[in-house]
């Protein structure tokens, strides 16, 4: 070892940078999203996915990418896998031919509960950091910079 690991190192500005600091959390609940949905295949745009399909029945995948910021081959993608896996199908739409509506099948129903209960013990296990009304703020705040 050469020492290195304890040398302290001058983060500058980096401190001081709000994308910094964004980008430091974003990598810490990653981190926190993964080790909770470890024993499966589950990314944050499939969990996301499953999320906007389940509580808006019909929904249209152009919807989704919008939502959840991410092009629409990408949905594309989300979708075909979550039809192979049978928690989603796609259905024509009966006022407009050339739109599909997303629907969750009783097994994505059912899957998506259970993930969402992960969630929860996951974003529990942060409530160390924060009281209720930090945490609210910080949400509030951070939805300012969505696009």
């Amino acid at each position: 070892m050469d020492g290195s690991a304890m040398v302290s190192v001058d983060l500058d500005i980096l401190p001081d940078l709000l994308g910094y600091n964004v980008r430091t959390a974003q990598l810490a609940l990653q981190r926190s999203f993964a080790r909770a949905m470890s024993d499966s295949e589950m990314g944050s745009g499939l969990f996301g996915l499953l999320v906007l399909c389940g509580a808006n029945p019909g929904i249209a995948q152009v919807q989704i990418a919008e939502h959840l910021n991410i092009d629409k081959a990408s949905v594309v993608s989300l979708v075909d896998r979550s039809e192979e896996r049978s928690w989603l199908q796609r259905r024509r739409s009966t006022t407009d031919r050339r739109r599909h509506g997303l629907f969750l099948t009783p097994e994505g129903m059912a899957y998506l509960s259970a993930l969402k209960e992960r969630m929860r013990v996951c974003e529990e296990a942060l409530d160390d950091l924060f009281e209720p009304e930090e945490r609210r703020q910080l949400i509030s705040l951070l939805q300012r910079i969505r696009p």
